[in-house]
């Protein structure tokens, strides 16, 4: 058995971060290891390719959900990332930080490890802001592009709706003030996708103590007396053990972490006895908890030029190839979420409820619930999108069977909580009052599939279950809790009754947070590794 100080699970977006960090010690050896293959691929490096990463299984799991009852008994697509990089190598690249309210919960004994103030200056810390264009040196910084400047002019009619309902126009999500409408700020550098690998990564596979393997398919963790030894992956159709001298560090996201866990015999006891595998730890948080946002998108046809007119036709998309190439601007630099915001719309909390996207293109090609989305529409036309930004159901990851290269069982039970109705009724208010506004009168020609104003709550509600996606966010399957009876990894990340085995993915995020959660997991990983980085000092 080969060996090395510290094995890091899943070159991701925690994974990366991570790294960066722990790599600083440089008395310790690190490797990574990562299921995927390297993220050297245009249509991950192109901004807008990421609609042709959406199904492609060379660096996508492509995972798919248990039947949802609440949503009438359909499956919902689930990708996550299987590649250097992460799902910050295939999203849309939105970034959001979410709002102070969404982390009131991560602290606990008047701990300060997670306190606002401290999550406030880690996203300082490892955030650099730009518009458009950067010259100078980007290492260990995630780049949060303000490409606003770019972006279609239909947005513009949207501000003066929302204007019209009361709400304020916000110049950054990512400001004091963020709750209202505005342009989406995106992880992109001078044209190309910026992901976690390329902040915290690139820079720091160049050190001597650090190192990673590719398509790296961990089997399990070795474990002995609560303490992890070393792993085993799969690659090349070989099993290879390595030892780990001081630990293990889980970053392989919110689905498979727990899914490594249960396999490795750290989970609930009783699922674990029924696939035969024996009990190392026994939490019956772990794969518990699963949250994740889930929306739906409304088309309407527009009687003025939309990104429809560029995307839609050959002429077009040759022209916005040539921009590209050229100027490493336009159409394909950018995301297809453009405009948004979060609002607090009949919210019974004080805070937003709704995170709203205003997108100047549809794409409403759909067969067997796949999304072709660089398949735009012939038509002008323009979405209207939204989902609840703290919803309230709780589901659960478990296993197939005692074969860990047998998919996870994802079962999100959305709508499970009544609130999360609540807030699908707020939002189509809001659709509806916002249809009724001069400046939206100025652009719509009519609805395409739904139309809001024509139909009673109840039948939004059902064209919901019959139509609505996730958006991808799903997280808290070992969250942090202030013992194993309530989550699975303290507030220093370490996970319960083991004594070298931490995790800094999505997974241990405490609840959801408002809006899209990249932002979020790389925070989390950042502040949690600096955490554990004296963890390990104690260690050794």
């Amino acid at each position: 058995m080969k060996n090395v100080d510290l094995i890091i699970i899943g070159a991701g977006s925690s994974g990366c971060v991570s790294a960066n960090i722990l790599s600083k010690n440089k008395n310790l050896q690190i490797l990574i290891l990562e299921a995927g293959p390297s993220d050297f691929h245009p249509m991950i490096k192109v901004p807008l390719g990421y609609g042709m990463t959406f199904y492609n299984k060379s660096v996508n799991w492509n995972f798919f959900t248990t039947i949802q009852k609440n949503l009438n008994n359909r499956l919902l697509y689930s990708p996550r990332g299987k590649v250097v990089g992460g799902s910050s190598s295939i999203n849309a690249m939105v970034y959001t930080r979410g709002f102070k309210t969404d982390f009131k919960d991560w602290s606990y004994d008047d701990n300060l490890l997670w306190s606002w103030e401290k999550i406030l200056n880690t996203y300082e810390k490892m955030e650099k802001n730009i518009f458009n264009i950067d010259t100078s040196s980007a290492k260990e910084k995630i780049i949060v592009n303000n490409v606003s400047s770019q972006h279609h002019q239909i947005l513009q009619n949207y501000f003066e709706a929302a204007k019209d309902l009361d709400i304020p126009f916000v110049k950054s999500f990512n400001s004091i003030k963020q709750q209202g409408v505005g342009h989406y700020d995106i992880t992109s550098r001078n044209g190309y996708r910026w992901s976690a690998a390329d902040a915290f990564l690139k820079e720091t596979l160049k050190k001597d103590n650090i190192n990673l393997i590719t398509k790296a398919n961990v089997q399990e963790l070795i474990i002995k007396d609560h303490k992890v030894l070393g792993v085993k992956y799969s690659k090349n159709n070989k099993v290879i053990e390595i030892k780990a001298n001081v630990g293990v560090i889980m970053a392989a996201g919110s689905i498979k972490t727990p899914h490594i866990l249960m396999h490795s015999g750290i989970g609930p006891s009783k699922l674990l006895k029924k696939n035969n595998i024996s009990i190392k730890i026994e939490n019956n948080n772990v794969g518990s908890h699963l949250q994740d946002h889930i929306g739906i998108d409304y088309l309407y046809k527009s009687n003025i030029p939309t990104l429809n007119q560029q995307l839609g036709t050959f002429k077009g998309r040759l022209q916005s190839i040539l921009q590209y190439l050229f100027f490493r601007n336009g159409p394909l630099s950018l995301s297809i979420n453009q405009g948004g915001g979060f609002i607090r719309w009949k919210n019974k909390e004080n805070y937003p409820n709704l995170q709203i996207y205003f997108n100047p293109l549809t794409y409403s090609v759909n067969y067997k619930n796949k999304r072709p989305l660089l398949q735009t529409d012939k038509f002008n036309g323009f979405i209207i999108g939204f989902n609840s930004c703290r919803p309230k159901s709780r589901g659960v990851v478990t296993l197939k069977s005692n074969n860990i290269n047998d998919d996870p069982k994802i079962d999100p039970q959305y709508l499970s909580h009544e609130d999360d109705i609540y807030d699908l009724e707020c939002a189509y208010d809001f659709v509806r009052k916002l249809s009724h506004t001069k400046s939206m009168k100025e652009i719509l020609s009519k609805p395409v599939n739904v139309d809001p104003l024509k139909l009673a709550d109840k039948e939004m509600t059902e064209h919901f279950r019959n139509n609505a996606s996730s958006v991808y966010h799903p997280c808290g399957t070992c969250r942090i809790g202030s013992s194993d009876k309530i989550g699975v990894v303290s507030n220093r990340l370490k996970i319960y009754s083991m004594e070298n085995l931490w995790i800094v993915d999505a997974s241990v995020l405490p609840n959801i947070t408002s809006g899209n959660i990249n932002a979020p997991v790389m925070m989390t990983a950042y502040n949690g590794s600096n955490i554990i980085a004296e963890d390990i000092n104690k260690l050794r």
